[in-house]
């Protein structure tokens, strides 16, 4: 029977990249396995894809119910495919915190403290004695890229760094130069609408009991957003009334000036407040250093809640 290889439901392009370059790996391995996705591709993935001239992995929004499935770049049932039964997976390859999934026996699971899924992949392609095409390289390198901010991100190792030189210098590519053109290619702010914006890069999380939505932008400037940050607040606050959120928080991230501004719904002033310990202004705040949702956001919001 096929496995399939899939990212989160609001795939970025490490979650793209991770899918379909460990679906080559286990394809050169002699396995049966296919990437697919459970999103939209995003225009910083598109732009990658296109770059690399790879195809887009077949879009499934929903499991049958009898497939293995291999779980890339999450490890938590809120963020995974539709459809989707704890038994069916068979293997998991995340940076992420543990997401409370629980199997019936054994699996392939592989979690490590780096910048992105890709990096680990890129060890395991080593591991196995498989060599990496240029096409899998540029995705690899694009995604590593991606998700440390051009190193700029705390989530950033000194392995992700390693790695993405590596593959850089196979593909005579210049590190910062080809990052700015990657994140340039995904600005989404002139491209979609407010809800798009919000949901491009989006998780939804719960912590005790409380359901949030943390979504992530990255531009090059935060004067990109003045003209439609009202309207993005509108959509903030839409979407947590139509989900039953606690509150949704949008990074709004500066890879330039390496800061993020934070567009969260009215109610959430005080908990945002006491959250970052930090005075804030109605529905927004600035938070100078901060470009990492995984451990500079999430990690503050589990521990206020909880």
């Amino acid at each position: 029977m096929k496995t399939y290889v899939v990212g989160h439901q609001n795939p970025d392009t490490d979650s793209i990249c991770a899918a379909v370059t460990y679906a080559n790996l286990r394809k050169e391995l002699g396995e049966e396995v296919e990437a697919i996705r459970s999103g939209k591709i995003n225009a910083e993935t598109e732009f990658v894809l296109d770059k690399f001239e790879v195809e887009a992995p077949k879009l499934v929004k929903k499991l049958k119910g009898d497939e293995k499935v291999v779980l890339v770049d999450h490890n938590e049932m809120s963020q995974a495919i539709s459809g989707l039964d704890m038994n069916q997976i068979v293997g998991i390859v995340d940076h992420h915190r543990l997401g409370g999934i629980e199997t019936d026996g054994p699996i392939f699971f592989k979690n490590e403290t780096v910048g992105s899924t890709c990096t680990i992949i890129t060890k395991l392609y080593k591991e196995n004695g498989v060599e990496v095409s240029d096409q899998m390289a540029g995705l690899l390198l694009s995604a590593i890229l991606s998700d440390t901010v051009i190193f700029r991100s705390p989530t950033c190792t000194d392995v992700d760094k390693e790695i993405a030189k590596e593959l850089a210098k196979r593909l005579d590519l210049d590190i910062e130069k080809y990052g700015i053109e990657l994140f340039k290619a995904g600005s989404v702010i002139s491209t979609l609408s407010p809800r798009e914006i919000i949901e491009n890069d989006y998780k939804e999380y719960e912590f005790a009991g409380d359901l949030i939505g943390v979504g992530q932008i990255e531009i090059m400037s935060l004067s990109e957003i003045d003209e439609v940050k009202e309207d993005l607040l509108e959509a903030i606050e839409e979407i947590v009334e139509e989900k039953g959120y606690k509150f949704l928080v949008l990074m709004v991230t500066d890879i330039i000036a390496e800061g993020s501004l934070l567009l969260f719904n009215n109610e959430a002033n005080s908990d945002i407040s006491q959250a970052f310990s930090v005075d804030v202004k109605e529905t927004e705040v600035y938070l100078d250093a901060v470009l990492s949702r995984k451990k500079q956001v999430v990690p503050v919001l589990s521990d206020y809640l909880a």
